[in-house]
């Protein structure tokens, strides 16, 4: 297993593939989700208490964002796992860099499950280098 976290997502692999983050952009206009002077209270405007969450559920929901992975070597069958800061994977686009493999994506929940086959005969079990675009929040 490897694991990766950046910017509170952690990406674990259920195999030897390596973990790239090649971009983590905010999709929330004027959020710099690295920026949390907000936080420091100085100022804050209004009666409410500073930093707090206000939700009634006691919940903030993750912000989205648009993830560039590089994965090495991913494997037939093998996993790839958010956690932390993400709540749901809402789209994923895959391009595969090896030209002898067949590469497919598919997802559940927080998991994406790698299916990569040879192109010779489309099922015996191969690897790829690829790029992964994730839509998450």
């Amino acid at each position: 297993m490897v694991a990766a976290t950046h910017r509170g997502i952690t990406y674990t692999t259920s195999g030897s593939a390596t973990i790239t983050v090649d971009l983590d952009l905010p999709l929330w206009a004027g959020v710099d989700q690295d920026d949390n002077t907000w936080l420091s209270g100085s100022s804050y405007p209004g009666a409410l208490t500073h930093g707090l969450a206000r939700n009634t559920d006691g919940t903030n929901r993750a912000q989205p964002r648009l993830v560039c992975l590089t994965l090495g070597a991913v494997a037939n069958a093998e996993t790839l796992i958010l956690s932390g800061d993400a709540n749901v994977i809402l789209a994923v686009i895959c391009h595969g860099q090896d030209t002898t493999a067949n590469l497919a994506l598919t997802t559940s929940a927080l998991t994406i499950t790698a299916t990569c086959d040879a192109t010779t005969d489309g099922t015996t079990n191969d690897t790829s280098n690829c790029s992964v675009w994730l839509l998450v929040a």
